[in-house]
């Protein structure tokens, strides 16, 4: 039974929570049997692990180290036992998917590309197979370009998300180009919240908006969210505050309703797949957060949104509708006249986004064909 590894997944970041169910989607549809294995954390806790089945790999950091090849080195018997407590050292995985989404860059610096340089050049020598799953590349600086592309040498795939990230990649080594893999997943069963209004605007910060950026920044942002807040209550729709993830947009989505005397809903706590439901009922969203954008588009529900990477370019491109990112400094005027084509427009809109969702989802079909292939050979 292959035993195989999800790597860069989380719960706490919905988008990651939704990346992880799409690769167990496509793990159960095309596997008979499987063994999936996570890593213990902080933002995977042994409740949620539990409930997916998942075995435990034995890995862990002190001190800024990571210790987890050091199971490798404990003896069978003691494997074994490890086993019952459901345990699996690294060393008995066969294959890692790598689903981070965008860590594999410039911004975020060179130490999870040594890690990962680290990782491959364990299980390589024990014949496990490596594979980057669709995501954000890039851009990278010349001492980073050399571990890319180490790490690319010693994955058996490695594929973009986009068309920029694709460009950053392909003079380094081999590489596809396929969109994210989250809308082939399925909310159809999952049941609404009994509270919601009739007619409702999801409304997704992000505090990465404003992370390492002035004081400045930061009320700029506030006053973009408060604009669009009042901007949807002007034509008569109902804003909700949804919490994509954790604390630092919690705290965003409750400063906002703060300004407003506590009168906004603020969606928070809930599961990746809700979340997504929510978003498919919604009139339109808006956005600053990656997998709100693309549960909105591919959902086609059209979706405003902020940006702070290439990778929301990239996106809107691919759905054709470039016009709907904003500036944040976009004025109340100009945001006021934005909300009422998107309302004017939204049936001719919807059917257009779901047309390109049908291309988008072909894509990962294609996709997951070739990864399986990679997994078998």
């Amino acid at each position: 039974m292959l035993k195989i590894e999800v790597k860069g997944v989380e719960f706490n970041n919905k988008g990651a929570e939704l990346m992880l169910l799409s690769v167990i989607q496509a793990l159960d549809m095309h596997l008979l049997t499987y063994q999936l294995v996570l890593s213990p954390g902080f933002l995977l806790p042994y409740e949620k692990r539990a409930k997916l089945g998942a075995w435990q790999k034995f890995s862990f950091k002190l001190f800024g180290i990571d210790w987890t090849w050091l199971g490798n080195f404990i003896p069978a018997p003691m494997r074994k036992m490890l086993n019952h407590f459901g345990i699996i050292v690294e060393k008995e995985i066969d294959i890692v998917l790598d689903a981070s989404g965008f860590v594999y860059s410039d911004k975020w610096g060179g130490q999870r590309l040594r890690e990962t340089l680290k990782h491959l050049n364990r299980i390589q020598k024990k014949g496990q197979r490596y594979i980057f799953l669709p995501q954000a590349f890039g851009p990278f600086t010349e001492r980073n370009i050399d571990l890319i592309q180490r790490i690319m040498t010693k994955s058996k795939l490695v594929i973009a998300r986009d068309q920029e990230s694709y460009q950053h990649i392909i003079k380094i080594g081999d590489a596809l180009c396929f969109p994210d893999l989250t809308p082939l997943l399925s909310v159809n069963d999952i049941l609404l919240p009994d509270n919601l209004p009739e007619k409702y605007v999801c409304i997704i910060p992000n505090h990465k908006m404003f992370s390492k950026k002035s004081a400045t920044d930061k009320q700029s942002y506030i006053q973009f969210l408060m604009n669009s807040v009042e901007a949807v209550e002007e034509y008569g729709l109902t804003p909700i505050l949804l919490n994509h993830e954790g604390k630092e947009d919690y705290e965003i989505c409750m400063s906002i309703s703060a300004k407003k005397n506590n009168g906004l809903m603020v969606l928070d706590s809930l599961g990746a797949l809700q979340i997504k439901k929510i978003i498919a009922h919604s009139t339109f969203c808006i956005s600053s957060r990656f997998h709100g954008c693309i549960s909105s588009l591919s959902q086609g529900v059209p979706a405003l949104a902020t940006s702070w990477s290439h990778k929301y370019e990239e996106l809107y491109r691919s759905y054709q509708c470039e016009g709907f990112l904003l500036d944040i400094m976009i004025s109340k005027a100009e945001l006021l006249r934005k909300i009422g084509s998107i309302i004017n427009k939204r049936e001719q809109q919807s059917k257009e986004l779901q047309y390109l969702s049908q291309i988008h989802k072909a894509q990962c079909k294609d996709m997951w064909e070739i990864v399986f292939d990679k997994m078998k050979n």
